[in-house]
């Protein structure tokens, strides 16, 4: 009897505890002003400093995340158009690698098909959060590797601000 009333308790614990467990939870990016973090409610997009190429791609990606149920519409933050209206500015680092690959022309090995060797670009986009007023860095995160497109980089990358927020709240 007495065993099972201290299980109770204790899963009663662990239970209240999960909430406070789960906030603790590693981030995938690095909150480098927690104060500011944590007051953050708007944003705008920076990519003067980028190359072209790269700002076509961070402009192709916000163009698809126009949907109301987008990525970029869930976060709790929202994006505004003029930067003088936001408390941060969000700007893009972009790597880009080209690793060689192996190709059939058509068919599969096994059907007697050549091999052959082709370059796959591949992007991995990092984010910076930065205060409006002086530029210092708020919060930092880089998203997975994606092949081929920038924006599904950008893509990878937002998921892990999604989660890092959502951890947060």
């Amino acid at each position: 009897m007495k065993r099972s009333i201290v299980l109770v308790v204790v899963a009663g614990v662990l239970i209240g505890a999960a909430p406070l467990l789960a906030k603790g939870k590693k981030l995938s990016g690095q909150v480098l002003d927690r104060q500011a973090f944590r007051n953050l409610h708007t944003y705008c997009i920076q990519t003067q400093d980028l190359g072209s190429h790269y700002a076509q791609m961070v402009q192709s990606f916000f163009r698809e995340q126009d949907k109301p149920d987008s990525m970029v519409n869930q976060l709790p933050w929202k994006l505004v158009n003029d930067c003088n209206q936001a408390d941060a500015v969000m700007s893009f680092k972009f790597s880009e690698t080209s690793e060689p690959s192996n190709a059939t022309e058509g068919g599969s090995l096994y059907a007697g098909a050549s091999m052959g060797t082709i370059n796959t670009s591949w992007f991995q986009v990092t984010a910076v959060v930065s205060n409006r007023s002086d530029l210092k860095p708020i919060y930092q995160v880089q998203g997975d590797r994606a092949p081929e497109r920038g924006e599904r980089a950008m893509e990878k990358t937002f998921k892990e601000i999604g989660k890092d927020l959502k951890s947060t709240q």
